[in-house]
């Protein structure tokens, strides 16, 4: 989904940030709805190979234009698919990205993704390097999980299969579960304000 604003007006979250004195900067990378059908098309069958590039060269271009950018201390966090995003900033780019929030990830996109992604029998290619299973062995950075454990739209295993692969790759990582919880959890007061503490403490604005 589009999740640049087009103005200030309802941006509550975004300013809540900004008051902890973070810069904050939002992208709709190449696979984006609304931004025509070859914008869109570049995703097809090929998840998770552009946008965090995308990403990267925007927060390059931001620093280059503003030294104040201090591009030591870069997060990224989101919910669900976002959530997938901001594991996969961390382990695609580990020298651009030190810390990552994902709240309810989708980390195997085999796992319901096929209108996307075609068949695995005929894109198994693009299964495989969608997957952010297999890269876990790339975290250099810190990473947060929080999940509802009663999610049905990003089941829990999604984070239980990445755990299991961080483990297994021995690279560390911090939890938050949400007994009881479901997708709408990730946007809750609870999860808010860990996302907040995770940022005060590994970014120190």
């Amino acid at each position: 989904m589009t999740r640049v604003p087009r103005s200030f007006n309802g941006a509550a979250r975004e300013q809540a940030f900004a008051n902890l004195g973070l810069l904050l900067f939002v992208v709709d990378a190449r696979g984006t709805p609304e931004r025509g059908k070859a914008f869109q098309d570049v995703v097809y069958k090929n998840v998770g190979r552009n946008e965090i590039l995308d990403h990267v060269a925007v927060l390059k271009q931001l620093a280059a234009a503003r030294p104040y950018v201090d591009m030591s201390r870069v997060a990224l966090f989101g919910g669900s698919f976002g959530g997938y995003f901001a594991v996969r900033g961390l382990l695609q780019e580990p020298d651009v990205f030190q810390v990552g929030i994902a709240m309810a990830p989708i980390n195997d996109v085999s796992q319901g993704y096929r209108t996307w992604m075609g068949s695995p029998e005929e894109n198994q290619e693009g299964y495989d390097f969608a997957s952010n299973l297999r890269m876990a062995g790339n975290l250099k950075g810190r990473l947060l999980l929080i999940h509802g454990t009663s999610d049905v739209n990003a089941p829990f295993a999604e984070s239980i299969r990445l755990i299991d692969a961080l483990e297994r790759a021995g690279k560390p990582y911090d939890l938050v579960l949400l007994p009881e919880q479901g997708h709408a959890a990730q946007n809750s007061m609870y999860s808010l304000q860990a996302v907040k503490r995770y940022l005060v403490e590994h970014l120190k604005p």
